[in-house]
């Protein structure tokens, strides 16, 4: 026998080159399927493995003609085209669908060659195959887990940057806009704390499902090609509580809106967790391309800039970013920069705002406040500096700095005036969060040798209702300690009173927005009142806040408020300044 086609050598297995006799012996001990046919193609060999991958008997087979169009997946031009290669090249090869002697179809790899004799004319064909059903089903199962998160089935990050640049490519050829929303769920830790992390992913998977709802799925194959039509917008889940949002030939901006409502709707139904009803809410930022920005990466720092503004406001809704947000990014940028050397070249100084003890008429003690002098003079406000240290996680450095040096300067007032002061530190939440808080505050102390009686840790009411049991543990583990414990900014916050009485603190703090109006005839008397009555019934020490009349200060006093703090008392004076007032 002779191979008609000579001109590929690598697609011809050699053994066809055998006699007869010897090629049955070969193709009886391969794994692929071997059918061999006559002139008139009919089948007059299959091999044992021909009977394994389709289920015919060797006995049936023989004297048929091969029936490879059964499947119902290729068209008649297929096997014409196929089988006008065959003839006129002598060899094809490729993926082709068949059906086994049960009915169920499967994906093969067959190889056909077409043997000639010593006349020229057909006198053999021979087709090779193997079934790619499990080598697809690998492949497709390594895809899924590649491009899509195995917990909500949703489009990963990485599909998620496939498409958005497909969606770039189109958006530049087709000259429409593409638009991103990016999507937060907003104190979604609280449900891991409260019903734990298998209750979290319940509810994820619910989240994603109502997602999806409101958008047009598009699936992987989607991205593999340019099509015409509208592509359809994809959700996807970009890490943790984080979703993002592909939205495709956008007519306007307004749109994205649109589709961010109805995202804003699906999560005003409750859910229900372990049996209980819990309500969700979620912070989004919004980017157009090409309005906002010209690259993949810019358009997604665009969105990230809008949902940062929306975090910072008080989360829930949503924004579309916009050119302040840029120059505002830029400024925190810089600032960031600034800080981190601030931090590095010890940058920062401390502050002290007296407290008046109001029965004695003393200074008693002091609150500490970070300052940040720039080199022309300015101070930076912690208004601005605060929330990004919390944000970037420089408060923790930052707070650990203030320890330090406060508990420091307070053991140096003493020593150069005789005065022993408290001296009251505020807490961020980042740190209150902090498991390494406790050895920090204690390593400060052992430090300075600075007496735990003669420290406050100021804590607000918000932090302290995140986890309220851990919260808890939290204050009891540092008034375990000696150090005392302040609720700072009483009366703002979202307390329980119920709480109030289990939290292990010393001082409650009257927020100076009661004390700003504070008039003997004013609701703001009767509120302070009421803390003061509360207060003292559970046997806490009062402070009040941004006393900065003589008025108020005597309604305090009348009131029964133990210490106060202020401008009228004192304003924050650095170091030298406290020292000087105190020594006069």
């Amino acid at each position: 026998m002779q191979l008609a086609s000579q001109s590929d050598e690598s697609h011809r297995p050699h053994w066809f080159d055998l006699p007869p006799q010897i090629l049955i012996r070969v193709v009886e001990q391969i794994n692929q399927a071997v059918v061999i046919t006559n002139a008139d193609n009919i089948i007059i060999y299959v091999n044992p493995a021909y009977e394994r991958l389709t289920g015919h008997t060797a006995r049936a087979a023989i004297g048929q003609r091969p029936n490879i169009n059964k499947s119902g997946h290729h068209d008649s031009a297929f096997y014409e085209a196929m089988w006008r290669t065959l003839e006129t090249e002598g060899h094809w090869e490729g993926e082709i669908w068949d059906r086994r002697a049960d009915g169920t179809v499967y994906l093969k790899y067959l190889i056909l060659e077409r043997i000639i004799d010593q006349s020229g004319q057909t006198s053999h064909h021979v087709a090779l195959f193997h079934d790619l059903s499990e080598k697809k089903r690998t492949e497709a199962e390594l895809e899924r887990l590649t491009h899509y998160d195995d917990l909500t089935d949703l489009p990963n990050r990485i599909l998620f940057r496939n498409r958005l640049n497909h969606e770039f490519n189109v958006s530049n050829r087709h000259k429409r806009s593409t638009g991103l929303i990016l999507l937060n769920l907003d104190r979604f830790r609280q449900i891991n704390d409260t019903f734990g992390f298998t209750a979290g992913d319940q509810l994820l998977c619910e989240i994603a499902e109502r997602f999806t709802t409101c958008i047009r799925r598009t699936d992987l194959m989607a991205v593999q090609e340019d099509r015409t039509e509208r592509d359809p917008d994809m959700v996807s889940r970009v890490s943790g509580d984080a979703f993002a949002f592909i939205l495709s030939e956008m007519r306007q901006p307004e749109d994205a809106s649109v589709v961010a409502d109805r995202l804003m709707a699906k999560l005003e139904q409750p859910f229900e967790i372990a049996g209980e009803e819990v309500f969700v809410s979620a912070s989004m930022g919004i980017a157009i391309y090409p309005q906002n920005a010209a690259s993949e990466d810019a358009l997604i720092h665009c969105a990230e800039e809008a949902l940062a503004q929306v975090k910072q406001t008080g989360r829930g809704g949503y924004r579309f970013y916009s050119q302040e947000m840029n120059a505002s990014s830029a400024n925190r940028v810089r600032l960031e920069a600034q800080m981190r050397r601030a931090i590095s070249e010890q940058g920062f100084v401390l502050h002290y705002q007296p407290k008046l003890d109001l029965a004695s008429q003393r200074i008693t003690g002091m609150e500490a406040l970070i300052r940040w002098p720039m080199e022309d003079g300015r101070m930076v406000s912690p208004a601005d500096f605060i929330p990004l240290a919390e944000d970037t996680g420089l408060i923790n450095p930052i707070g650990d700095w203030i320890l330090e040096r406060a508990f420091a300067d307070t053991l140096e007032i003493e020593r150069r005036t005789g005065h022993r002061l408290t001296v009251a530190v505020n807490l961020s939440a980042r740190q209150f969060q902090n498991p390494k808080l406790i050895d920090t505050v204690a390593d400060a102390l052992a430090r300075s040798g600075l007496p735990p009686r003669q420290v406050e840790l100021e804590i607000t009411e918000g932090m302290l209702m995140h986890n309220v049991n851990e919260a808890c543990k939290a204050m009891r583990k540092l008034r375990s300690l000696g150090v005392a414990l302040a609720i700072d900014d009483f009366g703002t916050g979202y307390s329980s009173l119920a709480y109030l009485r289990n939290f292990p603190v010393n001082t409650l703090k009257i927020d100076r927005t009661f004390v700003n109006d504070l008039r003997a005839s004013t609701s703001d008397a009767c509120i302070i009142s009421a803390v003061i009555g509360l207060g003292l019934g559970l046997g806490l020490e009062i402070v009040a806040e941004g006393v900065e009349t003589e008025q108020q200060l005597a309604l305090l006093r009348k009131s029964g408020c133990h210490q106060a703090q202020g401008f009228h008392i004192a304003r924050p004076e650095p170091l030298e300044a406290i020292i000087a007032r105190l020594s006069e």
